[in-house]
């Protein structure tokens, strides 16, 4: 396919005509054929709208969100992000090097915030995700509020924790007795549970997928769907499903459970990229993954 083809197939008819001026003005061989363009373009397939915008000004043309993920391997996070995010919304993702959800590797691994941080921040991203519920869960109730502060000290950015975002998303829709569909090994939860408490929520019902970490990126939407639906079943009376645990499988069932059960259901991406839409300034709804997101405007 001539180059001039290919521009027009993808939906830049004006890339095409820059291309042409630039080649006339570097004296180059380029063929006319190349750089004429078509009086019609009719029957040319184009693009969307945003991917004019993504000519002109990058993948992240709306919103580039910085994320501090504890997990050093990523898979399941970023593919669930880059479903359910609007295109041009684009996740600065690094690491904390956690291997493992236990007490001692979750420690170790807000360890080593500070520095990761900062080497975020030269990226310049427009906010920054403290992720993890273990995360903050771990090292007590009201954590939270003093490794953001360090987060946004050491990057010069704003910054907020997923856990705290899901905690908004769950006060915004009326959320106080909760099921929990969780990723994590009992003492975890355990802790996990003990922070929510302390946030104002009666947990009904908390349960594990019992997936070991190294597994979970694999693990079938299924098993998270039967989890979800087992652990809102024995509540009986809890108002909303809570899946955190980020790399959890779960962003294209949160909808269908919703429908299936009949009640508030949201995952701890969801939440996040919930929250990082409202600090960027972004509110339009965006459909296909619950109730949060669908009425985010």
């Amino acid at each position: 396919m001539k180059r001039r083809e290919f521009l027009q197939a993808v939906g830049l008819t004006a890339a095409a005509g820059a291309i042409a001026e630039a080649a006339d003005a570097q004296g180059s061989k380029v063929s006319a054929d190349e750089r004429t363009l078509p009086v019609s373009d009719r029957g040319v397939v184009h693009r969307s709208d945003d991917y004019q915008a993504l000519w002109q000004k990058g993948y992240g043309h709306i919103g580039r969100i910085g994320f501090l993920s504890p997990g050093i391997v990523d898979e399941t996070l970023s593919t669930q992000w880059y479903r359910m995010a609007p295109p041009g919304v684009t996740l600065v993702r690094t690491s904390l090097e956690l291997k493992d959800i236990t007490v001692d590797e979750v420690n170790d691994a807000v360890a080593r915030t500070e520095k990761a941080a900062t080497a975020l921040g030269q990226y310049k991203p427009d906010c920054i995700i403290f992720g993890g519920s273990p995360t903050v869960a771990v090292p007590g109730y009201g954590f939270e509020k003093t490794v953001v502060e360090t987060i946004a000290k050491a990057s010069g950015r704003t910054a907020f924790s997923a856990q705290v975002a899901a905690i908004e998303a769950l006060r915004k829709h009326g959320a106080r007795k909760l099921a929990l569909a969780t990723p994590f090994p009992d003492d975890v939860n355990v802790m996990v549970k003990a922070y929510l408490e302390k946030s104002g929520f009666e947990i009904l019902s908390i349960r594990s997928s019992g997936v070991a970490y190294v597994d979970l990126m694999r693990t079938p939407l299924q098993k998270s769907w039967d989890l979800g639906k087992r652990v809102f079943e024995e509540a009986k009376s809890a108002d909303a499903l809570y899946f955190p645990g980020a790399p959890q499988p779960c962003a294209d069932i949160i909808e269908p459970l919703e429908k299936e059960l009949g009640t508030f259901v949201i995952s701890s991406m969801q939440a996040s990229l919930w929250k990082a839409l409202q600090t960027i300034g972004y509110n339009a709804p965006i459909a296909g993954y619950g109730r949060l997101l669908r009425n985010a405007a």
